[in-house]
């Protein structure tokens, strides 16, 4: 018998165990590891204190199933080097169900967008560049991606608390659109199973003592849960054809506490908090509307208590006894109120970007933030930050800010990284400073630590990108790709790496394309100010844009262009929010004809060969596809109506070469269509992303001559699809929005392989594309 061995601590055990199991993964990052290795490792690394690339493989990522590796990291604090599980971390939320092949291709781009922004094609040999397993080799990036994602739901929340339960267990606590109740840890694993309500949208909650938790929701209804049981214990209430707008637990000075509840025809009910049953105690009449419901806390001045009303624009003061002695009104629909720890003082925001603080004693406001958004405020939430009481407020424009409860005052810069608006706050003990959750219409749980946010540098956030386009092969042989975000317009040169900005004081670009002008390459840029500019690109050898010429008409921004030959002219094909698709001579700068067929918006554009000819094809939010001549400048034949409601891409891919080719578009419905030119039917069943709205399509050919189509939108994630088989070959997880996809047939200047550019909200990224042991 062996001896036993005794170690100095827990740490050294997890950390030979963790070296142990590291020795155990294979080097090829395609063989699946032993399940204990895939579940345990990173655990026994982090309790080991060597939560590094070490230790835990970079072979083992793709097959980790733990799912917590980005929690891991928050708590080990490690300091050796984590390149790969960081990367790991930013896209595990997203990953969900991906195949291996997937997750490791997400996984390559990740680390690349993460350690390599803006490094030149040439600064890492191809040997680094590629990874065994991958079916993308990054190129170059841009991208900055937000870390502070606590959990991603499938689903939109509506409502978030936190509740500290009889155990001494902090738990969130979210509602969502489905009637779900959820609770999380607070390093946001799932804690326990979900809670049904089977009813609407749950939009309200409010923690009880004992475990207790009442939700309120869309249809009507009152529930009391058992939270850590996960059972519903009773319905006090339900009043159908209303919705709960408003659950609070009102103390009176000097009478017994009870359960508020306010329905959207202006009833309100009081309960027994322990009972449930209907309690006899006087309440305030309210005006048949919906009503927010805030309890302020003793004033400090003679310790009495008083409930804050808002229905519409009106905000009311309700003491027992006493009736209402305050009424204010506002500029807009009142969103949020909060009481502020300070006795007597609340919060109030609304529709019109205002935040004010008010006192409950005089009904007088003392102070105003502000501007506090560009828009409406839509939530608030109140905690302390650096020893001063402040308020956080959310808001349409997708940030928070932070303001002083005492002076209004900004406390730091916003807080940026949702990439929808924020509909619901709380806060979360945290260590040694309490933490802000956010949830939003992205339909992500987000944390935010705000010690020291008043004094530390703001965190750069990146502008997301308004546009972005790659040149064809015959207009620019340098590897160009043209980018634009709020920051202004740069055009990267690939290989080495460096950029000329366009001239400042342009408005932000909309749209690019990019041509050949009597045998000059142009690029061509739409921008804010419904016009489109020429830019000559070259001054001797270097690449220097200047300003060309411009092209008007359109009254809206222009969404989308493209450029092609025809004739012996190059012409170019505009589509804008105005509803109007315009063609253009760009060699005489004049348009040659318009077509305002389309209800709404020009969403997108392309090119439909037709063996002698090109037809233009244009997408629209009206649901249709629609194409036209530029020979005969009429609309060739009668839309296609997709059935998608919004079409928000469209491109052209032909199923086999000798084939002619089929009109791709992408719905709002998060499916993929095609359709016979010809006929205007569809062709096969939809191609379903299954992940939110198809917003930007690309299609390529693999060097074996394989059609293939990408798609991706707002989940952040790229499917690829083979044509003609119909079959799902690949997803890319980046985790952020997408809104650009652009493709490049494989050649020269860029690489033997076809290449897809994509750009949204966290910058911009290039790398090519290898199918084939997927095909």
């Amino acid at each position: 018998m062996s001896e036993a061995r005794s170690w100095d601590s827990p740490d050294d055990a997890h950390r030979l165990i963790a070296k142990a199991l590291a020795e155990l993964v294979a080097e090829d990052p395609t063989i699946p590891p032993h399940p204990y290795l895939s579940r345990h490792l990173a655990q026994h690394a982090a309790r080991g204190r060597v939560l590094d690339d070490t230790h835990v493989p970079l072979a083992i990522l793709p097959w980790e199933s733990s799912r917590n590796v980005r929690i891991l990291l928050r708590q080990t604090g490690a300091t050796q080097q984590q390149a790969w599980l960081e990367a790991w971390a930013g896209i595990e939320p997203f990953v969900r169900d991906a195949d291996p092949d997937s997750r490791l291709t997400s996984l390559h781009l990740a680390h690349h967008t993460a350690t390599c922004r803006r490094l030149s094609l040439t600064a890492r040999p191809v040997s680094e560049r590629r990874l065994a397993g991958s079916r993308i080799t990054p190129l170059w990036s841009d991208w900055t991606a937000p870390d502070n994602v606590l959990a991603v739901s499938d689903t939109l929340v509506e409502s978030l608390a936190h509740t500290t339960t009889a155990t001494g267990r902090t738990l969130l606590i979210s509602g969502d659109s489905h009637g779900t109740i959820r609770m999380w840890e607070a390093n946001g694993t799932p804690a326990g199973a979900p809670l049904h309500t089977h009813g609407g949208a749950v939009q309200h909650l409010l923690p009880l003592p004992d475990d207790l938790l009442v939700s309120g929701g869309t249809d009507g209804a009152v529930r009391v849960w058992h939270s850590t049981r996960g059972q519903q214990l009773v319905e006090p209430v339900r009043r159908p054809r209303t919705w709960v707008s408003a659950l609070a637990l009102f103390e009176p000075a000097d009478g017994a506490r009870f359960l508020l509840v306010a329905h959207s025809d202006g009833h309100l009910t009081a309960l027994d908090p322990v009972t449930f049953e209907p309690a006899d105690t006087p309440l305030p009449d309210l005006d048949p509307a919906p009503a927010l419901l805030t309890p302020l806390g003793p004033a400090e001045a003679d310790g009495s208590t008083a409930l804050v009303i808002a229905q519409g624009r009106r905000v009311v003061v309700w003491r027992p006894g006493r009736g209402i002695v305050h009424t204010s009104e506002h500029q807009g629909e009142v969103r949020a109120v909060v009481d502020l720890p300070a006795g007597g003082r609340y919060a109030v925001c609304d529709d019109s970007g205002y935040l004010g603080f008010w006192d409950m004693s005089t009904g007088h406001e003392t102070v105003a933030a502000g501007p506090a958004h560009d828009g409406p405020v839509i939530a608030l939430t109140t905690l302390a930050v650096d020893g001063r009481q402040a308020v956080v407020s959310a808001g349409l424009d997708h940030t928070l800010r932070v303001w002083d409860a005492d002076t209004g005052r900004p406390v730091g810069g916003a807080l940026e990284g949702h990439t929808d608006p924020p509909v619901a706050l709380t806060t979360l003990p945290g260590e040694g400073q309490e933490l802000v959750v956010s949830a939003a219409a992205d339909h992500t749980l987000r944390r935010w630590k705000l010690a020291g946010h008043g004094t530390r540098p703001g965190r750069p956030v990146r502008r997301p990108v308004t546009a972005a386009a790659l040149p064809g092969p015959t207009v620019v042989p340098a590897p160009l790709a043209a980018v634009a975000d709020g920051a202004g317009t740069a055009l990267w040169n690939v290989r080495t790496g460096r950029h000329v900005s366009l001239p400042p004081g342009v408005p932000p670009v909309t749209a690019f394309a990019w041509a050949t002008v009597y045998g000059d390459p142009v690029l061509l840029s739409a921008h804010s100010d419904a016009a489109v500019r020429l830019w000559s690109l070259y001054a001797g050898n270097a690449v220097t844009p200047s300003l060309r010429d411009t092209l008007l008409n359109h009254s809206l921004p222009v969404q989308a262009m493209t450029a092609f030959p025809h004739a012996g002219a190059t012409l170019l094909a505009t589509g804008g929010a105005d509803g109007s698709v315009r063609l253009w001579h760009l060699g005489d700068r004049l348009e040659l004809a318009h077509w305002n067929d389309h209800a709404l918006s020009v969403r997108d554009l392309t090119l439909l060969g037709t063996g002698e000819d090109v037809l233009i094809v244009s997408a629209g939010s009206d649901g249709t596809v629609r194409l036209w001549d530029p020979g005969t400048r009429q609309a060739s034949g009668g839309p296609v109506h997709c059935g998608q409601q919004v079409v928000h891409a469209v491109t052209t891919v032909a199923p086999r070469p000798d084939e002619a080719a089929l009109i791709a578009s992408g719905g709002e419905d998060g499916t993929v269509r095609l359709w016979d030119p010809a006929t205007r039917g569809p062709v096969g069943d939809p191609l379903d992303a299954r992940d939110g709205a198809v917003t930007a399509l690309a299609s390529f050919h693999t060097p074996a001559g394989r059609p293939c189509l990408a798609a991706a939108g707002p989940s952040g994630t790229i499917h690829l699809w083979d044509v003609a088989a119909r079959t799902h070959l690949l997803r890319i997880v980046t985790g952020n929005p997408l809104s650009t996809l652009a493709a490049r047939q494989a050649g020269e200047p860029f690489t033997e392989h076809p290449v897809l550019l994509a750009a949204g909200t966290a910058g911009v990224c290039m790398f090519d594309v290898r199918l084939e042991r997927l095909l």
